[in-house]
């Protein structure tokens, strides 16, 4: 707590660890839509240190004449400070502290500028929790029951209106990874040579399904043993500054370059912040605004070992003026450093992010960096297929020299001219095969969700983690565990149509709609009860008219065929006098529907096609478990 005063007026500043308040009921089973505020270390285990900030700000809100929300200007610290003010103060004497950075100076312009309290942010954000909540709360429960039944395994599960369309998402690529048999392709390596060098052409054409088609074209090549150059262009290329960063580019690109995770950014970068030396993390945009003062900061910046000549050279040339991006926030600019210089040694971690983002905003002031591209297009008469090279030259780096995390490789190409014939030098006949879709990163999947627009991004970062502290997934590459899928699979057959990510998306469209003043709470929660209680007194139904086995039949979990034969789990279909389970009757089906194009690119046998799939690396997991137990049932 701080005591002072500021334009004649005595002020007590105090602090909160997060949300405060949060939402309970008293009410069992499920659907359960009535709910209420209640301080959160009286209904949430593992709160109980904020007993004492309770105890505090109770205190001291008795005695108040006025209320300011400083809390951060965003949805969640309108909220926050919202339900402080509302259930021990008076909202009617609150006010509102906007800023965007901890500096000195942003923090007396805002408490020289107080305004009204913004009430759609916190409509918006009342809104969000509630939908959250009860989303949470009943598919969470349904799900325990009908897992506990099916399962007899009395566990903690949950699942929410974001996390279970990203649990759904991560399943999806998990299951397409697992099952993926990799199909023979053969493509063509050319090279030439030409004062006394060679070089790797690259094709213009689709790699050949056919080996014997593929062997006629490296035969028709030898034959020439020369190609003619049909197009010789030189072009220069402007690679336009990176904008700075908005939080999702900044947790995609240090997951990148560092290795970190979402969550690990958001952390160091939300302790920068509180270090006055960048701007508000939690943003969306990729602009910064005219109110903000670039020259002030570049001449702050100056003063930084190894960056601050850049920010000379940039006032020294006049360039003041940054790139912007697409990303907009009403709330906040675009992550962009403060000027304040560190007051102490930074960890590693925050070195790295704090370089990353300052090099990062000195780029978007450069002009674009220029490239020289040559391009040759060449033609094998004959087979008509056609062959580039392609040569570069940076002929200006500007922002590549700040932002060194882009690289643009010189690469060298002959001089060559249009109708001129060049000497192929070796050609060869390449097998490749087509490559399983990569798995999914704490990064990638992130990325994902802000592409079809749910959840935020202040929730991303910790939905992801949810998932993995669930069990539901694990590893670097969040990889679905047993519990994941069997999750996924409930989810999918029974809960469908309020886990699809489009209904998501709509009630993210509405609650940005109640940010805009165009729709009210009562509206979206109204609806969103509507579609839940629907659908959950039809689970509800289902679920008491069945018992344990016909339930688990209903969810398509098994069939009254007995266990997989490869892992033993309950199976769901028996093909051919075998019981598989979900996940090895999708790789039974992959495996059988793949053969007919290896038959017809190599006239491979049923026996030799399996055994080559199964030393294959790309050869999905439960592909690999149904081979082995085929082999077996042969021996």
């Amino acid at each position: 707590m701080w005591v002072g005063s500021f334009l004649g007026k005595d002020l007590v500043i105090t602090s909160t660890a997060g949300h405060l308040y949060t939402l309970y009921t008293n009410e069992r089973g499920f659907p359960v839509f009535n709910c209420d505020w209640g301080p959160r270390w009286l209904y949430e285990p593992g709160s109980e240190h904020l007993r004492r900030y309770y105890n505090v700000l109770k205190k001291l809100s008795a005695r108040a004449e006025e209320y300011v929300n400083a809390c951060d200007f965003d949805i969640e610290g309108s909220v926050i400070g919202f339900n402080i003010i509302n259930f021990l103060g008076d909202v009617k004497r609150a006010s509102r502290a906007k800023f965007s950075t901890l500096t000195k100076e942003d923090i007396v312009r805002a408490f020289k500028n107080l305004q009204p309290l913004d009430w759609n942010y916190i409509e918006s954000g009342l809104a969000r929790h509630v939908l959250d909540w009860m989303w949470g709360i009943n598919v969470s429960r349904a799900l325990m029951e009908i897992y506990s039944r099916v399962y007899k395994n009395r566990t903690v599960l949950s699942a929410g209106r974001v996390q279970s369309p990203t649990l759904l998402e991560l399943v999806r690529r998990h299951i397409e990874r697992e099952t993926f048999v990799p199909l023979a392709m053969f493509t063509v390596t050319v090279k030439i040579s030409h004062g006394g060098r060679e070089y790797t052409l690259n094709r213009n054409f689709e790699p050949f399904r056919s080996l014997d088609e593929a062997k006629k074209v490296v035969e028709a090549l030898k034959s020439s043993g020369k190609l003619t150059v049909t197009q010789a262009e030189k072009r220069i290329i402007h690679l336009e500054p990176p904008p700075p960063f908005n939080l999702t580019e900044l947790q995609v690109e240090a997951a990148k370059v560092f290795g970190y995770s979402p969550a690990r950014t958001l952390k160091i970068a939300e302790d920068l912040y509180l270090e006055s030396l960048i701007s508000y993390p939690r943003t969306n945009s990729e602009k910064i605004p005219p109110t903000i003062d670039n020259t002030q900061i570049l001449r702050k910046l100056t003063h930084l070992p190894d960056l601050g000549n850049y920010a000379l050279e940039l006032l020294r040339r006049n360039l003041t003026k940054p790139r912007e991006g697409l990303g907009e926030d009403p709330a906040h600019p675009a992550i962009h450093p403060t000027g304040y210089l560190p007051s102490r040694s930074l960890s590693r971690e925050e070195r790295n992010l704090y370089d990353m983002i300052v090099r990062r905003y000195l780029a978007s002031f450069y002009p674009s960096s220029r490239v020289e591209e040559v391009v040759y297009v060449m033609k094998e008469p004959s087979t008509g297929l056609s062959f580039t090279l392609t040569g570069r030259r940076v002929v200006s780096y500007e922002w590549l020299r700040v932002y060194r995390f882009r690289k643009v490789s010189n690469v060298e190409v002959p001089p060559l001219r249009t109708g001129e014939e060049v000497k192929i030098s070796s050609v060869k006949l390449v097998k490749t095969y087509t490559r399983r879709p990569p798995p999914y990163t704490k990064a990638s999947i992130l990325k994902w969700m802000e592409s079809v627009g749910i959840g935020t991004e202040a929730t991303r970062a910790e939905i992801i983690e949810t998932l993995i502290k669930r069990g539901y997934v694990r590893g670097k590459n969040m990889e679905v565990t047993e519990l994941g899928l069997r999750v996924a699979q409930i989810l999918e057959t029974l809960f469908r149509e309020i886990t699809e990510v489009e209904l998501t998306r709509e009630f993210e469209r509405k609650l940005q709609a109640i940010l805009h003043g165009k729709l009210s709470r009562e509206e979206v929660v109204g609806e969103a009860i509507s579609k839940l209680n629907s659908k959950l007194s039809e689970i509800k139904k289902v679920i008491a008219e069945h018992e344990d086995r016909t339930l688990k039949e209903k969810l398509k979990l098994a069939r009254n065929v007995g266990r997989c034969a490869v892992c033993g789990e309950d199976s769901i279909d028996f093909l051919e006098g075998v019981s598989l389970c979900l996940a090895h009757l999708r790789a039974y089906k992959s495996l059988i529907e793949n053969y007919r194009a290896w038959k017809e690119s190599l006239n491979m046998g049923f026996e030799e096609y399996v055994d080559t799939i199964y030393k294959l690396r790309s050869t999905g997991r439960y592909v690999r478990e149904l081979i082995e137990y085929l082999n077996r049932r042969v021996k």
